[in-house]
């Protein structure tokens, strides 16, 4: 299993920076923008277990990369 050790407050200051409104609900924090929707499930405040990529509600892409998921919520 594949996680990333990361700062989960770090990373809701940079998608609010691009854009994104941040919710967070326990282990799970959802970013939306536009027709656009990110879930990161997260295990503690540094270990991501994966995140989704929404488009119109439909799920286009999972990963347990980090990187990935950074990218998403960072490009504008």
């Amino acid at each position: 299993m594949m996680s990333a050790t990361v700062d989960r407050q770090e990373l809701v200051r940079l998608a609010e920076e691009a854009g994104w409104r941040h919710q967070a609900d326990d282990r799970v924090d959802v970013y939306v923008r536009g027709n656009a929707r990110v879930r990161v499930i997260w295990r503690g405040d540094d270990v991501i277990n994966g995140g989704s990529l929404f488009h119109d509600d439909i799920m286009t892409t999972y990963t347990r990369d980090f990187a990935a998921i950074n990218r998403w919520l960072t490009a504008k």
